[in-house]
């Protein structure tokens, strides 16, 4: 049955940035379509909330603190995930940060610590997962971009924007890479949406309406949006499918 092949029982997943937004939306829907979740986040009461989330769905359920950045702390995460669940069958990078200054302000630190969550963030975890999905010999990385990274349409978003078009060239890469040996990578660039991170700039009606002006779809996302394409790249339902970017986004701004 079709519906079968977007079950993920038996699969061991690991998401960052899983505290809250797009992150925690998507560890739930793993975990509604029958996976076993970690859940890492640098702030580790969110994660542990998530897990909760978690178990009361009736799934296993780890929550780990832990920063993207820190190779070792990365790679502990992986090892304790494959203690706890099992090998990780299904890695979800969602952790990532904004920065807003224009490009002639943003300070050199400022600028290298996007990249270093949104990019290096992604490539950390990526590694770590896929040694072990290469050594079964099966997996599926989904990373998040945004659909600002091909575009460039907003000012002021040069740290953010260049880290997810890197997000978009490690996603090909990896897959390219990697494919052969069965594991599949590919990367969501989601749009707007209703999460913490945007909810100062939507708190004001008349950005919220220029987006909704501006989307085809008419609205703002929400995190439960982008919850179907993330079960569907992680489950095999999507088994041909690798080294995409795919745009989850309302019809953006075409």
């Amino acid at each position: 049955m079709i519906l079968d092949k977007f079950r993920l029982d038996g699969k061991a997943a690991l998401v960052t940035g899983a505290g809250t937004g797009l992150g925690a939306a998507m560890a739930l829907g793993l975990a509604e379509a029958g996976a076993d979740v970690a859940v890492l986040g640098r702030r580790k009461g969110l994660v542990e909330e998530t897990a909760r989330r978690i178990e009361a769905l009736g799934r296993r359920a780890l929550a780990i603190g832990a920063d993207v950045t820190e190779a070792d702390e990365v790679a502990r995460a992986v090892e304790r995930t494959e203690e706890t669940l099992g090998g990780v069958d299904i890695l979800i990078n969602g952790a990532g940060v904004i920065n807003a200054d224009p490009s002639v302000d943003v300070s050199p630190d400022d600028f290298r610590f996007v990249l270093d969550v949104n990019l290096t963030g992604a490539f950390l975890c990526a590694q770590a997962a896929g040694r072990g999905m290469l050594a079964r010999g099966s997996g599926s990385i989904v990373s998040i971009g945004t659909f600002l990274g091909e575009r460039g349409h907003r000012p002021a978003r040069a740290a953010y924007n260049a880290s997810k078009y890197g997000v978009v060239g490690l996603t090909k890469s990896l897959a390219m890479e990697w494919g052969g040996r069965g594991v599949r990578v590919n990367c969501i660039c989601p749009g707007v949406h209703r999460t913490p991170m945007l909810a100062p700039a939507l708190a004001d009606p008349e950005v919220e309406e220029g987006l909704n002006e501006r989307t085809i779809l008419g609205r703002v996302g929400e995190p439960e949006d982008i919850v179907g394409l993330a079960v569907f790249l992680a489950s095999d339902a999507s088994a041909y499918i690798t080294g995409e970017s795919i745009f989850e986004d309302g019809g953006g701004w075409l």
